[in-house]
């Protein structure tokens, strides 16, 4: 299930890298997602994602839940240290694409 994070991990990648592309599991639908899916799909128009949201959208069901309900999230600093991962990675993105958006 969670092969390809297994693997990132094996090759030395970071914590944080890695538990961006784990699978979370929406508790309403069961729905099975990675952060950066999520970010890319259901959190695609909310201006919070790429301002260090400590949440996660699910892109089946539309519910939003906190990232503490990764197992790689332990604790509020860790929940912010992955939330501003995932957000430098959107804002790479889209300086890639020439969108501007000012952080915070």
């Amino acid at each position: 299930m969670n092969g390809f994070f297994e693997a990132m991990r094996a090759k030395g990648f970071s914590n944080c890298t890695t538990a961006s592309v784990r699978k979370l599991t929406c508790p309403d639908c069961g729905f099975q997602f990675s952060l950066v899916y999520a970010r890319a799909v259901a959190c695609q128009g909310c201006s919070e994602a790429c301002r260090g949201c400590p949440k996660v959208r699910c892109a089946r069901c539309d519910n939003e839940f906190f990232l503490d309900r990764s197992p790689d999230v332990e604790d509020k600093i860790q929940e912010r240290t992955l939330a501003d991962h995932i957000c430098r990675i959107v804002n790479d993105h889209h300086e890639s694409k020439g969108i501007e958006i000012a952080n915070r």
